[in-house]
């Protein structure tokens, strides 16, 4: 087997297999990429059996041939290689090792059996569906913030998507707050409520910010594919039932105000730096047309901040978890944002003033 391939084409197939790839596994094989070389280029395959990926990247092939070899090792020879550079790849010693060759840079990797590596089966179906790779990675941005980092609550860590009134919806909750968004879905397309992990949405959302074409998305019983470009990704769905969301989202009222993001942001991420406990607590507080952020802490001292906001009702004060705060604001495309509230132990609902198809609900605490 003989091959060349420049660095600009295959980095990115390497870092999306590293990625994927189970560098811990006790299997060794799943710690291994694929590399296919045939008449259609490369081909780069990668799995830890939840997560798989796919990728054609073009390459000058002499001779056919398929091999595994060490993710991770391999994706870092790719990466330390100059910008400019072509590798060539060649088999040695009776195929037990690929030789990767780049100017006077020489390196043999250890290969193991390629027959081990697990199949992996795309996916077809009638209910197919195109989206552009904006729209989708809309949802993911807005709604990634309240994953529930804890794996072991399998149901929240990751984001719920379906359809409903031809709309895409996209939730996601902690227990502590909640984002939701939404997009237009194609004519007939339908996606019964699924949960996709957070590994597979932060993997997805490498795929979308690099993707150049609309997205061929394919939901099955248990598993979700993506393609875009040269790339196909597949990834177990979680078996788990996702809360009944709508049932926390505050009403719209008259009690709301309005108040520049960039100012929003400004006084709570001020105050914040005196906050000594592990959540960052701050406590807002409305009086007239100005909102207030302040903390108090017998350690570090005292901080406050206030800002002007447009606002006609009575006075209102909570206690919120700052960081939270400070992701629903930060991932705001609008130059102003609307919170509606309602007393000290209520929910806040946080809309962004220019866009009315995505929502926040952050849950106060006490301080």
């Amino acid at each position: 087997m003989r091959a060349r391939v420049t660095k600009k084409d295959i980095l990115p197939a390497v870092m999306r297999a590293v990625s994927v790839a189970d560098k811990k596994s006790v299997v060794p094989i799943l710690s291994h990429v694929l590399l296919s070389f045939d008449k259609d280029g490369l081909t780069l395959k990668a799995t830890d059996l939840d997560i798989s990926v796919i990728e054609k990247v073009p390459a000058d092939i002499d001779t056919f041939g398929v091999v595994a070899i060490p993710a991770g090792t391999f994706g870092d020879i790719i990466r330390k290689a100059p910008d400019n550079a072509t590798l060539e790849f060649s088999l040695t010693d009776g195929g037990n090792k690929l030789l990767v060759t780049t100017g006077k840079s020489k390196f043999e990797l250890s290969t193991l059996d390629s027959s081990d590596f697990p199949a992996i089966n795309l996916l077809t179906s009638e209910n197919e569906f195109k989206v552009k790779p904006e729209d989708l990675n809309k949802l993911i941005s807005l709604t990634k913030i309240s994953m529930s980092p804890e794996e072991n609550r399998h149901n929240l860590n990751g984001i719920y998507f379906h359809t409903e009134d031809g709309k895409l919806i996209a939730a996601s909750t902690d227990g502590h707050r909640l984002s939701v968004s939404q997009i237009s879905m194609p004519e007939g397309a339908n996606i019964p409520g699924v949960i996709i992990s957070k590994k597979s949405i932060l993997e997805i959302k490498k795929l979308l910010d690099a993707c150049a074409s609309e997205v061929s998305v394919i939901f099955s019983s248990n598993q979700v594919q993506l393609s875009c470009d040269n790339t196909v990704f597949l990834s177990k769905l979680v078996d788990g039932v996702f809360p009944e969301y709508k049932r926390v989202i505050p009403e719209k009222n008259e009690n709301f105000f309005t108040v520049k993001r960039d100012d929003f942001i400004g006084i709570v991420d001020r105050v914040a730096v005196i906050s000594d406990d592990k959540v960052r607590s701050v406590k807002l507080e409305l009086t007239g047309n100005s909102l207030s952020c302040y903390v108090a802490s017998n350690r570090l001292g005292s901080g406050k901040d206030e800002v002007t906001v447009a606002y006609e009702g009575e006075g209102w004060n909570a206690g919120f978890n700052a960081s939270y705060l400070l992701e629903v604001a930060q991932v705001l495309s609008g130059s102003e944002m609307k919170i509606f509230v309602k007393d000290t132990l209520s929910p806040i609902l946080i809309i962004d003033e220019s866009d009315e198809d995505s929502l926040f609900v952050i849950m106060p605490m006490r301080i």
